[in-house]
């Protein structure tokens, strides 16, 4: 599956199939085309995300072997 930058006419179309959330235009311009210092874009996560989905989660290690550094300070 190839991933397509998101553009504002798809997200506008999303914003109207789901009229409970309110998103302005400016918003959705921001998730298309990002000013305000977002260090990932909305496409760099989809993109993680289908990553993750192919990803064999079953062979991952669970997360209770991960245990907190505690600050040197």
């Amino acid at each position: 599956m190839s991933l397509k930058p998101p553009d504002f006419a798809t997200l506008a179309e999303m914003r109207d199939m789901l009229a409970a959330h309110g998103f302005s235009d400016a918003e959705l311009s921001e998730l298309v085309d990002p000013q305000l210092g977002i260090i990932t874009g909305f496409a760099d996560v989809l993109e993680q995300l289908e990553l993750l989905r192919k990803m064999d989660l079953g062979a991952t290690p669970p997360a209770l072997g991960i245990t907190r550094v505690k600050d040197a300070s």
